[in-house]
């Protein structure tokens, strides 16, 4: 985590299960440089993950 404040985060990756391919949560890339996931559920331990451009 960096010192700078987190204002704007974009997702930048698809978070998707290993075993059903299904799409559980985003990726998001703060403005400071902070990475952080976003469940659309739980938190989920097996999983991949694909960039956004990759999936339009």
């Amino acid at each position: 985590m960096t010192p700078k404040t987190r204002l704007t985060g974009e997702p930048i990756m698809r978070i998707l299960c290993k075993k059903s391919n299904t799409l559980v949560g985003y990726l998001y890339q703060w403005n400071n440089g902070d990475l952080q996931p976003a469940w659309l559920e739980s938190a989920t331990a097996e999983v991949r993950y694909e960039p956004i451009a990759a999936a339009a």
